[in-house]
């Protein structure tokens, strides 16, 4: 599955897209999933001067339309930002999980939080009073940058980063856990004692229902210096156990700092896909591919040296990869939203999504019946809004 380097002559623009947030309101964060009847669903968060609210939207046309809007009013200290918005996730039986970082921090730990969820049985028409997804909840330890996932046996994963285990590396613990018939999160599973700090997890079902948890690893090369670079655990019996985490591409990233950007992984009857950025041994994103009967990841392949966040998708034998980029237009900076879509190793579509004359950032994808949702964020004067459109 290597990507061609010779772009095909169906190269286009897309600026097709249509606002599905308030025009009043600023957009914050954006997020895509599908309900329990493979319905693809959008959620956003919107700020005005005194409120925060979730929202979200389901589609029974593929996508090319959104159903009225759910809000749910949201506390203002919820976080927001692009590696631990609240999401959205749906059991088999209907149930919806609306989950979410709640920001906590003490004298001791500014940066302290809990992970907090609400469930509706009415599809949104009400909801439930609010839990912790884990079952540690003591004060002043910190617990965010999570994600949650529908699972084959009808519940809802959830993994994160938790509280600081291995004191050599000072990174973060792993752990996974789902929903019992009562909707509690239990089962909690430590995957690894140390990863990066602040980027955030993508918790993954394949068609096979294997369940992936990518995070970046954190660990001490033999110099002692700290080594970022992205890892993955399997488990094939619906989170019960997971293997080993094994290491994605050996970038031997050192950097001091959390560089706030995790991993994304799709799959398709190839095997397993994961698009991530990194600044070891080169900078940009790249992707990389492992099939089901192989052990390790096939070489690492560049897809783009200028660019951030991000984000991929795969629907049968065509992989969507979505990422932003930095560029100047007319003197100004401007951020644009870029894809590629390839298929057997082949350049289907390459271009930039957005329009180069506005900023346009942090997209998502997600696939449909006849291709891919995208959306994203869109800066018009002081306003920021949601975007979605089709590729």
């Amino acid at each position: 599955m290597i990507i061609s380097a010779t772009i095909s002559s169906c190269i286009k623009n897309r600026h097709d897209a249509r606002r599905v947030s308030s025009s009043v309101n600023n957009a914050e964060s954006v997020y895509l999933t599908h309900d329990n009847f493979d319905n693809p669903v959008i959620l956003w968060t919107e700020k005005s001067a005194n409120d925060l609210t979730l929202v979200f939207a389901v589609s029974y046309d593929d996508g090319n339309s959104f159903s009225q809007n759910v809000s749910v009013a949201l506390d203002r200290d919820i976080a927001t930002h692009a590696e631990g918005m609240p999401k959205i996730a749906f059991k088999k039986d209907g149930t919806i999980i609306v989950a979410y970082e709640k920001k906590a921090p003490t004298k001791e730990n500014k940066y302290a939080g809990s992970i907090c969820y609400i469930t509706s049985k009415d599809q949104g028409k009400s909801w439930s009073r609010e839990r912790y997804m884990h079952s540690d909840t003591v004060a002043g330890r910190s617990r965010s940058y999570f994600d949650i996932e529908a699972l084959a046996d009808g519940e809802v994963g959830a993994s994160w980063l938790d509280i600081k285990l291995n004191q050599e590396t000072d990174g973060r613990s792993v752990v996974f856990a789902k929903t019992n018939e009562a909707d509690f999160f239990i089962r909690e599973t430590l995957i690894d004692s140390s990863a990066c700090q602040c980027c955030r997890i993508d918790l993954y079902t394949d068609i096979d229902d294997n369940v992936f948890v990518a995070y970046r690893g954190l660990r001490k090369s033999i110099m002692g210096k700290s080594v970022r670079d992205m890892m993955v655990a399997t488990s094939t019996d619906e989170g019960t156990t997971f293997t080993s985490p094994l290491t994605i591409s050996a970038d031997n990233w050192n950097i001091d700092g959390c560089p706030h950007t995790g991993p994304s992984l799709c799959s398709n009857k190839a095997g397993l896909v994961t698009l991530w950025y990194t600044e070891g041994n080169g900078n940009g994103i790249y992707y990389a591919h492992k099939s089901n009967s192989q052990e390790e990841f096939l070489p690492r392949q560049l897809v783009s040296t200028t660019g951030r966040h991000p984000q991929v998708s795969s629907n049968n034998d065509r992989i969507a990869m979505l990422w932003e980029e930095n560029s100047d237009y007319n003197g100004k900076q401007i951020t644009t939203v870029n894809y590629r879509v390839i298929e057997d190793g082949n350049d289907v579509e390459k271009s930039t999504l957005t329009p180069k004359d506005a900023n346009a950032f942090l997209p998502v994808v997600t696939q449909t019946k006849n291709g891919f949702l995208v959306a994203y964020l869109t800066m018009t004067g002081s306003k920021v809004g949601v975007y979605f459109t089709k590729l």
